[in-house]
């Protein structure tokens, strides 16, 4: 089963990212939770909490950072990709990125949108091969 957790800041970018996900681990009957919390950062803590669990066999965390006018942007980046690389290095349990980084919100809505590229079907994508590949092992 696949454990996701979708960052509700940013929520148009990260609902439709959630849908591409979702719709692809349907078509393939693939069992999965949604989990929601507040934010990018949030997600971290979160999915660290969800791997200790040991009830999944892959997470996938959904978030959208968008640039603004402040430095925040630099801060919560580096937060959120630090932290995963920490939990990517000291547990067992695959975690897909599913944050966007993006300069602004049309770069971001051009990752997410259905009719677009949405990423959320390529999370869902890499989160079943990773599964598969753990099972290789």
């Amino acid at each position: 089963m696949i454990a996701i957790i979708k960052a509700n800041f940013n929520a148009t970018i990260t609902d439709l990212l959630l849908a591409g996900c979702t719709d692809e681990l349907d078509a393939k009957n693939q069992a999965y939770k949604v989990f929601e919390c507040a934010g990018a950062i949030e997600t971290v803590v979160f999915a660290n909490r969800v791997i200790e669990t040991n009830q999944y066999d892959c997470v996938v965390v959904i978030g959208a950072i968008i640039k603004g006018d402040t430095d925040h942007y630099e801060y919560v980046c580096q937060y959120v990709t630090q932290g995963f690389s920490t939990i990517a290095a000291t547990k067992t349990t695959p975690v897909i990125f599913g944050i966007l980084t993006t300069q602004n919100e049309a770069l971001a809505y051009e990752r997410a949108a259905i009719d677009k590229m949405n990423k959320g079907q390529e999370f869902a994508v890499t989160a079943m091969e990773m599964i598969q590949s753990f099972k290789s092992l």
